[in-house]
């Protein structure tokens, strides 16, 4: 029996963190991005892009699953926000794609080549064109819930539709887990009659922990950014090292004096101690939606100026925490679609330059930090989804675990129809939730909370200005999100 060798080799990385120490002024994320994306200084950056780097959604790779082939490709070189007709098409059949192919990979369903003594133990899927003559039949069916015809709820495949009912699923009282929508793709289980599936149970696809899929397809970058050129050991080594956390704030309104008072306390609290990894800002950044052409556009400016004086006014933290910056729906500029741009120069220029290192991300977009991946979304989703289904969840459930759980298990940030909430269709990829990240943070004007589901912690730090001055720490290290709040001054 070979002997164990310990995961990490101390007296090599206590030298690694050292010279990167050395290298960065006593934190990993000095030398990156400033501004909208630019360098503040080359060999510095080159020695911690691969630390902590924020990944635009309009640069997230654009893999396709190819049924066919089994694997991933790449079906364009560069996305184009004026896309062809052809990608609106695609947009939903790789929804299908993705999804199935993590479905058939879990262990409840059933490969080909088991024997008919085990093909009791799996489930077996169905195509909606097999039904045609099988009255009174049971079958499980995969497809995307969708509305054909008016007050009628269809399921879709590859092969065709047929219309749902769910009146036998309600009189049973069946457990709802999850909130439905149009456009999500789900699992029904039930029996044909007179050419309508009438449903008797319904479910989301099963989530693949993120562990399988990185086995599964182990050379495909889903996340975006260039591979870090240290091993996983070192990178945690560095984690441990400088576990000083990351603040999550969102709806920072800088029109608002109380929450300029407020942003003062908190960096007082640091400014005594170990400033930060990073300090997340997610908009909105006024009370108000911006409206161009009015005087808004001058006071935006002033905010963001002010903002950047307040940080200033904390050398060390201007110094060596990284601050992102990711806009609200009511933020500049944007056509209404999603992913929204980030917020343009003209209105942070002075802020970014009290900062050494910033970055005006897109909505959404990535954090990558030593090991961690961190997805950022800004969106009232849950009040969206809620509005929008077609079936009411199990009220035992706490509502934000359905959204989770939602949103996870569809793979994808916003599962709503396209009349509901747009989608530029060559960056659908950019929405997805694939592999499970480590940290997904929705950003929603819904009450705080912070769930673990399939390893990922999922964060929603509330409204800053408009609740309690609520945020949260989460700690890299021990993967936990602390919530904490300002009291407001009387």
């Amino acid at each position: 029996m070979q002997t164990e060798r310990p995961l990490v080799q101390l007296d090599p990385l206590k030298e690694l963190v050292a010279a990167v120490a050395a290298g960065t002024d006593n934190s990993p994320t000095e030398g990156a991005s400033a501004g909208n994306g630019t360098t503040s200084s080359t060999a510095q950056a080159a020695a911690s892009s691969d630390l902590f780097s924020v990944i635009s959604a309009y640069d997230i790779p654009p893999w396709w699953y190819d049924p066919g082939k089994k694997m991933f490709i790449h079906p364009f070189d560069k996305a184009e926000i004026l896309s062809s007709a052809e990608a609106k098409a695609a947009l939903f059949r790789q929804r299908y794609d993705l999804i199935k192919q993590r479905v058939m990979r879990n262990e409840n369903f059933m490969p080909i080549s088991f024997s008919d003594q085990e093909k009791d133990r799996f489930y077996k899927l169905s195509s909606i064109d097999s039904l045609q003559g099988r009255d009174g039949e049971h079958f499980l069916l995969f497809g995307m819930l969708s509305q054909l015809e008016e007050g009628k709820l269809f399921l879709e495949d590859k092969a065709g539709s047929i219309e749902l009912d769910f009146s036998e699923m309600k009189s049973k009282h069946a457990s709802v887990n999850g909130l439905f929508t149009e456009s999500c793709f789900v699992l029904v289980d039930g029996y044909v009659e007179d050419a309508v599936f009438m449903v008797e149970e319904i479910g989301l696809p099963p989530p693949e922990t993120k562990g399988r899929t990185r086995s599964a397809f182990p050379n495909v970058n889903f996340f975006g950014g260039n591979p870090s050129l240290r091993t996983e050991s070192q990178l945690r080594a560095i984690e441990v090292s400088n576990d000083n956390g990351m603040i999550v704030l969102s709806d920072v309104w800088l029109d608002q004096q109380d929450t300029m008072d407020a942003l003062r306390t908190l960096f007082e609290g640091f400014s005594h101690s170990t400033p930060p990894i990073a300090f997340i800002f997610i908009g909105d950044f006024s009370s108000k939606p911006f409206v161009a052409g009015s005087g808004d556009t001058a006071k935006y400016r002033d905010n963001m100026t002010a903002l950047g004086q307040l940080i200033g006014s904390f050398p060390d933290i201007a110094r060596k925490s990284h601050f992102i910056f990711v806009p609200g729906i009511n933020d500049p500029w944007g056509q209404g679609a999603l992913p929204k741009p980030p917020l343009a120069e003209f209105f942070t220029k002075r802020l970014a330059s009290r900062l050494s290192k910033v970055t005006f991300a897109t909505n959404p977009c990535h954090i990558k930090y030593c090991t961690h991946e961190i997805v950022v979304f800004r969106e009232d989703l849950l009040k969206r989804i809620r509005r929008n289904s077609v079936l009411p969840p199990t009220e035992s459930t706490e509502i934000a675990k359905h959204l989770v759980r939602t949103v996870i298990d569809q793979g994808h940030l916003c599962p709503l129809p396209q009349r509901i909430r747009p989608i530029y269709w060559a960056y659908d990829h950019s929405m997805r939730v694939y592999p499970i990240p480590d940290v997904l943070i929705l950003a929603d004007r819904f009450d705080s909370y912070s769930i673990n589901y399939e390893g990922a912690q999922c964060i929603n730090p509330g409204s800053f200005s408009a609740g309690d001055f609520s945020f949260f720490m989460y700690y890299p290290v021990s993967r936990t999100a602390q919530y904490s709040k300002i009291p407001r001054r009387q």
